[in-house]
């Protein structure tokens, strides 16, 4: 990992966004991160965004993109991401009913095949990022087995959330190793070790953070993506990953 390739998922401030996304992104800059990955636009649009994040000097290395917009506007998402000047485009999470067995999944794979490939001939790279429910039993396999096996891999990539890998009882390391050239991001955040195994900043918690690094550099990554879904003090945890990150970086 260099330090060119840290970037911040704004999900972890999504308070502090919605009450002021200009100002939140310039606290980001700040902070010095050099990038960031955006979870909704708020207000504004995104050439308004471009416009911000060009004025800061930071990039969008990529943007979490709801399923209903996948499903009822492909171009337009891949139209966002070019105005953006971001590469990614990230389906976040599938509403349970896309998910329930083993036929919605492979429909699901079949509909990331689809976009994929209207992804791809824009230049546009689409990734899938996982939470702990993919590697649940499903019958005789899981969910993740089965996005990997009827995904086409030319089309379709993971952004691979190393914490909640772990947190559904995988371990990332051999995904990384499995997967490599499909996974152009991952996310990070470290993992508490109490009873909730809750998620804290970078640096913080138990994860093997020089061995999985060292695999994710292996599988070639692009970007890695701190992010935490429950921060304690949003900003504070943003700065704290950033100087854990920093340092594994130097490593």
């Amino acid at each position: 990992m260099r330090q060119d390739q840290i970037s911040r998922q704004l999900y972890t401030v999504r308070e502090e966004t919605a009450r002021d996304m200009p100002g939140t992104l310039r606290r980001i800059s700040e902070i010095g991160y050099p990038a960031v990955e955006f979870a909704g636009y708020g207000d504004l649009s995104p050439q308004d965004l471009k416009t911000i994040i060009d004025d800061l000097g930071i990039s969008a290395s990529g943007a979490h993109v709801p399923f209903d917009s996948w499903e009822t506007g492909p171009e337009a998402v891949i139209t966002d991401m070019h105005t953006l000047g971001c590469a990614h485009a990230i389906l976040p999470m599938v509403p349970p009913e896309h998910r329930a067995d083993e036929t919605m999944v492979a429909r699901l794979a079949e509909s990331l095949n689809r976009w994929g490939d209207l992804c791809r001939q824009e230049e546009v790279t689409l990734s899938y990022h996982n939470h702990d429910f993919e590697f649940a039993p499903m019958g005789e396999t899981t969910m993740w087995d089965v996005l990997v096996r009827e995904t086409d891999p030319s089309v379709v990539h993971f952004e691979l959330d190393l914490y909640w890998v772990r947190y559904g009882g995988a371990d990332p390391e051999p995904l990384l190793r499995d997967l490599a050239d499909r996974i152009p991001l991952v996310h990070l955040k470290d993992m508490a070790s109490d009873d909730q195994r809750s998620d804290l900043p970078v640096g913080e918690g138990t994860m093997p953070w020089t061995s999985l690094l060292e695999a994710a550099d292996a599988a070639g990554v692009e970007w890695y993506v701190a992010e935490q879904d429950n921060p304690r003090d949003a900003l504070e945890d943003v700065r704290t990953s950033l100087q854990s990150m920093r340092e594994l970086a130097s490593e």
